[in-house]
């Protein structure tokens, strides 16, 4: 897929998961149900964030690419207007892995910003958790860590950013085993 269609997709399905998010702005949440959910990471460049998103008032969610070649997290807080999405390639139900590829998206909603790094080769992951969610069908609780080497790219515009080492802790719902063939 060349550039701009890259940039044309994502910027579509970046905009359909933020309205997503958006709209479930008024519920009072919690990432995982119990706790334990999380998102640290901090942003440089264009803009300055300070990421440290505990359980409470953090979404999260994410569940396989429809491909089905990648593992999306996303993760939003109404307070700092921001939706990042992690997207780690090859990890299925259940499993944990080094030295993933992975690619990350930040939005800032509201703003109509968004930064990507276009491809699952800027970051990589190491995922060590990845089981099934007591009472939450189809749930497994996801925990790694990684580090993107490279500059965040603004989309449709000049820009960048950069992140330091990250680390997280969402859910994601694949669906039912007996429904893939």
């Amino acid at each position: 897929m060349n550039r701009p269609v890259a940039i044309s997709v994502l910027l579509g399905a970046l905009g359909a998961l933020a309205g997503a998010t958006a709209a479930a702005a008024d519920d009072a949440r919690e990432c995982i149900p119990g706790g334990g959910g999380r998102l640290q990471m901090q942003v440089s460049g264009d803009f300055e964030a300070e990421v440290d998103w505990g359980n409470e008032g953090t979404r999260c969610e994410g569940g396989p690419r429809p491909s089905g070649d990648a593992l999306r997290l996303m993760f939003s807080r109404d307070a700092d207007g921001l939706l990042v999405v992690i997207g780690v390639t090859g990890l299925e139900r259940g499993a944990t892995g080094k030295g993933l590829l992975a690619n990350v998206t930040i939005v800032r909603q509201g703003m109509g910003r968004f930064y990507g790094t276009l491809g699952a080769d800027a970051c990589i992951v190491e995922v060590e958790e990845n089981a099934a969610q007591s009472g939450v069908a189809g749930a497994y609780r996801v925990t790694g860590h990684g580090r993107c080497e490279a500059a965040i790219e603004a989309i449709g515009r000049d820009g960048e950013i950069r992140i330091a080492p990250f680390a997280f802790t969402g859910l994601a719902f694949w669906p039912d085993e007996h429904l893939e063939d």
